[in-house]
């Protein structure tokens, strides 16, 4: 060791630098071990959380865990962005939980601020099935905290179905949100379908004890094409919680009210206090497969005395009926009943049954002894079921015993039976019942059974029984009379395999008056017929058997001689003979058959005029094959043969099959021809070979183009490459094979298959000529596997068009694929046509199978790009424009389906010529939400002005419920040279079964109305013409109508018609109700205008038309005068219009002569000149009338001239003058004036300055100019 000198200059002291300490080394590696471990995990945590690759490893590596617990299918996502499952799965043994789908999204940011934020949870179709039967469980205890650690909001939860089975329970289209902060949990519940129909519910729960609860429940839906609304309030806490609800409907009315302890001990201690009353209520509307009835019924319970509830209930069935028919035979139930801790007590409850029968029901229940008792009197067993004897029995039937094992007693008899029964329930495993003692007698006979059957496991029973002097029309309906004395024991299992051992030995007894003797036993084993020995003997009739069959070295002989099946019983006739021998297994099967049937009839429409049989099958391949059937008149039910061979001769392994055969099928005629060559291998029953010739005639028929290789036998089905001709096109078989396991494979190709030709099985409603092509591939057990594509490749669809001609679609591409998984099936669909475009997809569960309740998604877009196209389904006169498109979502059952999304319309257009009614610029906005449509916007422009509708369509199967209001502003109705009418005002339409209801008040802004000229007659409506066809009735002529409508004529509305030109103002209340005529109240005023009359135009000074009752038949008041006439000449009309009464007037007191004369001449009667004065009116009035009726002319007729003073001072005599005029305006008049006599011509011109004063010019054989004053005084 050496030392460093003290002086030099690289000295430093030792403990500047001290040598590393070896302790530490470990403990650094370890806490770079560790450190790399937590970045390693963490790591791993993020590939696991945050990549998809990840994600879904850890899916699959849970469901490996799981030992096939879990499953699930596809995987996408991560748990920080969010995720997708598709096809997760969990069972354990008591129940198997399936969701089709589930999407979650959050926002994990929130957990900082401490809250669970979900903006997104959706699960597809879930099904929840339960595998065993639940555990008892124990009583439910009240929580004692529902706190949550977090905030959590979850903004919006959708499910699209939920099953559970085996109850069959389906809720659909569930959509909600749920919130927990500040200590309550609330649920907010959008949308819930189920069958019946949909509701919502807000709920809110405190976290703490005792928990309080508020909330509402509400729903809305149908029974029996009905529509109802429920409503059912919350209030109190769990452990005292109060409800009270109402549902209501045509016909159907219940309310409930009550207070219960949901955690209480017993169940029968759950409800404090219950009211319910229903009314008018069929159990089949709630549940399809229990039965139907009409049932009022009400229920009571409350606390009594002692920690005891006391409660009655009454029940009215007022459409009782038997169980056979599906209804319920219970007609009538009152009673009252005793609730004290677990033990329930009735008292005289006292029942109704359908045909007049009545029970008496006394006894308690409860957790460990049962004492029940119910008296029968004057029940009609047929009356409860159809099948049932027609007897009336009294009786009792006694429960007792204990829950765990009750035993049923029944001491029943009538006039003709006696039964006495005891059943007990033996607890264990098993859980067997057995039958100690039935006895039946009827008359002198009697049988006796007893017995036990264990209802689980292997399933094992034991019966023995005994007929002495039985007589089976007694017991059966339809049976035989008879005899009957034997004895009857059997033993064995009924779960698979099946097994059982049968002796059956009859003692001398007759049937249908002949002897029947004969002994029967039977030793059946899995998988063989150990033993069988039988010879029964019915007078000639005979059937034996003896044997074995199903190991190698058995022999079966069959043998039946019956020539007369009608001792049989009610619907047997003909005879039957033959014999049959079995040997070898049923692998290898050894038979020699020869039967023979003339007239037989069967029960259930089976017969044959004629029927031979003969075959012969053995074992050595080259050993003789034959079968021979030969049938005539063949009938099974729709199936009918009138002829029907089968020929099959040759070896085992090398033969010939020929099968002929006229056939019916509903009522249709087929001729079948079938050849095949084959043979089955040795030691085995599959047969092989070819399908030379398949051809069936019909329609529709199908024919074998060409040879196909065919295997048949207990193994599988196949069908080699075979191609068909049918519906006019061809079908390409590429494979068909089915195994003995179920498994199916199938694939081929089908082109230009006519549908057309489907037509006597398939009947559409509308006529088409399509042609389709298409191809699949299906594979699976069950429901298949594969897809299913069909698209049309030529024709169309007629649609039935106004005119009564068909309207063709004028189709385009059209296609619809099918998707199979063994999860779902997917749809696809696309339609063009000249008036609608669609396009969609939809999906529905495979699992449980496809009914009417299987819950359906599905989407669907609508396209009408020009509604112009649909003019010709419209009508003739009617104009149809604009474009519509509807994107909808389909959910909820697929026989009753619900429907969500848009519907929206733009540059709608209608308009009528017929009437000038033209709505332009329309917009519509409509949504669909479940089976109503909501029309939030229709709006029509029309002149200057608009009409603005909104409502709600309810869209239910017995037809539409319509509720719309309906608002125009300066509305535009008519727009016609002859007629305008501009409205404003707002109304309600409501459609409701069927009745249209129109209320509300409409004001005139301007209206015009002209009548057309009466120009030529037309036939009363009573009229008909042979040959013409009567114009099809109006779609409103038959729809019942109410009516209470208020209208306001407003300030300008002119009428032009029948003589009238005036300006009319008032309100009219209009009301009509279906079935009675329409009624209006009020009055219309004239503010000013004219009355053309005798071919005058008077000028009505006032005028009211009142209305009282009857709107075609309004009282009169109207007071008219000739303009300018110096005395006032007019009429005055009065009366009613069916019974008008019409005078002339005039201001001064005037013979009605003189009224007439001034009225239509203008001038007094004069001297001796009245006849002529009056021959002038008279033609004045006829001119008139025809002008009134034509309008040609104001004044056409003879007019009295007067004479004059000429020039010279004489004076020209009076002559008639033919006279042809219009009046231009009110004071301006021009006319061309003929003289008979004279044949003098003129064109007159004359100006009425005043009364009194007027201008006269005449122009012609002479001309003049003169002025004229009148004065009159008496």
């Amino acid at each position: 060791m050496t030392q460093a000198h003290p002086d030099s200059p690289d000295d430093t002291p030792a403990s500047a630098n001290p040598p590393p300490h070896r302790g530490w080394r470990p403990l650094r590696w370890l806490a770079a071990g560790a450190l790399a471990l937590l970045l390693a995990l963490a790591a791993f945590a993020g590939w696991v959380t945050a990549s998809g690759q990840g994600f879904a490893w850890a899916w699959r590596t849970a469901a490996e865990l799981s030992h096939g617990r879990l499953g699930v299918g596809a995987v996408r996502g991560t748990l920080w962005q969010g995720f997708e499952l598709q096809r997760l799965r969990w069972q354990d043994p008591a129940q198997r939980l399936e969701v089709e789908r589930l999407r979650l999204d959050w926002q994990p940011s929130a957990l900082w601020r401490g809250t669970l934020h979900l903006t997104r949870l959706e699960l597809g179709h879930v099904r929840l099935t339960s595998l065993a039967a639940a555990a008892p469980a124990a009583p439910p205890q009240l929580p004692a905290s529902l706190a949550l650690p977090l905030t959590v909001e979850l903004d919006r939860f959708a499910l699209a179905s939920l099953t559970l089975l085996p109850g069959d329970v389906r809720l659909y289209d569930v959509a909600g949100a749920y919130r927990y902060q500040g200590g309550r949990h609330q649920v907010q519940l959008a949308r819930l379908n189920s069958p019946w129909g949909g509701g919502g519910a807000a709920l809110t729960l405190a976290d703490a004890r005792p928990f309080a609860l508020s909330g509402t429940l509400s729903a809305r839906g149908t029974l029996e094409q009905v529509a109802i609304k429920a409503d059912l309030a919350l209030a109190g806490s769990l452990a005292d919680l109060q409800a009270r609800g109402t549902v209501a409907g045509r016909g159907l009315l219940a309310e409930v009210s009550g207070r219960f302890d949901p955690f209480a001990a017993s169940a029968l201690n759950r409800f404090r206090r219950l009211d319910v009353r229903v009314g008018g209520v069929n159990p089949q509307a709630l549940q399809p497969s229990w039965p139907k009835a009409r049932l009022n019924f009400a229920v009571y319970a409350e606390p009594a005395a002692g920690a005891t509830v006391a409660g009655g209930l009454s029940l009215i069935n007022s459409e009782a009926g038997a169980l056979s028919a599906g209804q319920l035979p219970l007609a009538f139930l009152a009673g009252e009943f005793r609730v004290r801790g677990q033990r329930l007590t009735l008292n005289a409850l006292q029942a109704q049954l359908a045909g007049g029968g009545r029970v008496a029901l006394n006894g308690t229940l409860d957790a460990q002894a049962l004492a029940l008792t119910a008296r029968l009197q004057d029940v009609a067993l047929r009356a409860l079921h159809a099948s049932a004897p027609d007897q009336t029995v009294g009786g009792t039937l006694t429960l007792d015993g204990t829950p765990a094992k009750p035993t049923l007693s029944a001491a029943l008899q009538s006039r003709q039976l006696a039964l006495e029964a005891r059943l007990a329930r033996e607890p264990g495993a098993a859980q067997a019942l057995r039958l100690e003692r039935l006895q039946l007698t009827a008359g002198g006979g009697r049988l006796a059974l007893s017995g036990r059957v264990e209802l689980q496991q292997a399933r094992r029973f034991e019966l023995s029984g005994a007929l002495e002097k039985a007589d089976p029309a007694r017991f059966l309906k339809g049976a035989p009379v008879g005899d009957l004395n034997a004895r009857l024991t059997a033993r064995g299992q009924l779960a698979a395999p099946l097994a059982a051992t049968l002796r059956l030995q009859f003692a001398p007894s007759r049937l249908s008056g002949a002897p029947l003797t004969g002994r029967a036993e039977l030793d059946l084993q899995p998988g063989r017929l150990k033993r069988l020995d039988a010879d029964l003997r019915l007078a000639d009739n005979r059937l034996q058997a003896a044997g074995a069959y199903g190991a190698a070295g058995d022999r079966l002989k069959l043998l039946i001689d019956a020539p007369n099946l009608r001792l049989l019983g009610p619907g047997f006739t003909g005879r039957i003979g033959g014999q049959l021998d079995l040997a070898g297994t049923p692998k290898l099967p050894l038979l020699s058959a020869n039967l023979k049937a003339e007239r037989l009839a069967l029960p259930g429409g089976v017969g044959v005029e004629a029927l031979t049989l003969a075959g012969e099958l053995q074992a050595d391949t080259a050993s003789p094959f034959r079968v021979q059937l030969a049938a005539q008149q063949l009938r099974l039910g729709e199936f009918g043969a009138s002829t029907l061979r089968l020929n099959a001769v040759g070896q085992r392994n090398r033969h010939r099959i020929e099968l002929d055969g006229r056939l019916t099928l509903k009522q249709r005629p087929y001729a079948l021809a079938l050849r095949a060559n084959g043979g089955l291998a040795a030691g085995s029953t599959q047969w092989q070979g070819t399908l030379q010739t398949l051809q069936l005639a019909g329609q529709p028929g199908l024919t074998l183009l060409a040879p196909a290789s065919l295997s048949v036998g207990p193994q599988r089905l196949e069908l080699g490459a075979a191609r068909l001709a049918m519906l006019g096109g061809q079908v390409e078989l590429q494979q068909l094979r089915r195994d003995a396991s179920g498994l199916l494979n199938t694939r081929g190709r089908a082109a230009g298959l006519r549908l057309a030709e489907l037509a006597p099985l398939l009947a559409l409603p509308v006529q088409q000529t399509l042609v389709v092509s298409g191809d699949w591939a299906l594979s699976g057990r069950g429901v298949p596997q594969g897809q299913l594509n069909l698209q049309r490749v030529g024709g169309d669809v007629w649609l039935p068009g106004s005119n009564g001609r068909p309207l063709a679609l004028e189709l385009g591409t059209s296609r619809v694929g099918l998707r199979l998984d063994a999860n779902r099936a997917q749809l696809e669909l696309q339609l063009q046509s000249r008036y609608l475009n669609a396009s969609g997809n939809g999906a529905l569960p495979l699992a449980g199978g496809i009914d009417g309740r299987t819950p359906l998604a599905a989407s669907l877009r609508l396209e009408v790009p020009a509604l112009k196209a649909l003019a010709g389904l419209a009508g003739p006169g009617l104009e149809l424009g604009g474009q519509l498109a509807a994107n909808v979502t389909l959910s909820g059952p697929l026989a009753a389906p619900l429907a969500y999304g848009r519907l929206d319309g733009k540059g709608l257009l209608f308009a009528d010529r017929k009437t000038g009614l033209r709505l332009a610029e329309g917009v519509l906005e409509a949504r669909l939400d479940g089976r109503r449509l909501l029309l939030d916007r229709l709006r029509f422009a029309s002149g200057e002005g608009e009409a603005l509708a909104s409502g709600a369509l309810d869209l239910k199967d017995r037809g539409p419920d319509a509720t719309v209001r309906l608002s125009l502003k300066r509305f535009s109705v008519f727009d016609r040279p002859n007629r305008r009418l501009v409205v404003s005002g707002d109304s309600d339409i409501l459609f409701v079964d069927n009745k249209l209801t129109l209320t509300g008040r409409l004001r005139a802004d301007q209206g015009r109305v002209e009548l057309p000229k009466q120009g030529t007659p037309q036939l009363s409506d009573d009229v008909h013409v042979v040959g013409r066809e009567a114009p099809p009735p109006s779609a409103l002529a038959t729809l019942p109508v109410t009516v209470r409508l208020d209208l306001d004529l407003g300030e300008r509305f002119r009428f032009t018609g029948q003589g009238l030109d005036v300006e009319l103002s008032g309100v009219v209340h209009v009301s009509a109700a279906p079935g009675e005529a329409p009624a209006a109240r009020g009055q219309v005023r004239v503010v000013k205008g004219r009355y053309k009359a005798y071919g005058q135009d008077l000028d009505i000074e006032y005028g009211t038309i009142t209305f009282t009752g009857s709107l075609d038949n309004p009282a009169l008041n109207v007071r008219a005068k000739r303009r300018l006439s110096p005395v006032g000449a007019g009429v005055e009309v009065g009366g009613s219009v069916a019974a008008p009464s019409v005078r002339l007037i005039a201001d001064e007191a005037l013979s009605e002569r003189d009224k007439l004369s001034w009225l239509v001449l203008g001038r007094a009667s004069v001297g001796g000149s009245d006849d002529a004065s009056l021959a002038a009116a008279a033609g004045a009035l006829l001119a008139g009338t025809i002008n009134d009726r034509i309008g040609l002319f104001d004044d056409l007729g003879l007019v009295n001239q007067q004479g004059k003073t000429l020039a010279d001072g004489t004076v020209s005599p009076a002559e008639q003058v033919v006279t042809v005029g219009r009046q231009l305006t009110r004071t301006l008049y021009l006319g061309y004036e003929y003289g008979i006599a004279s044949a003098s011509q003129a064109l007159k011109m004359s100006y009425q300055l005043s009364k009194g004063w007027s201008l006269v010019l005449r122009a012609g054989t002479t001309a003049s100019l003169e002025t004229r004053y009148t004065l009159r005084f008496d």
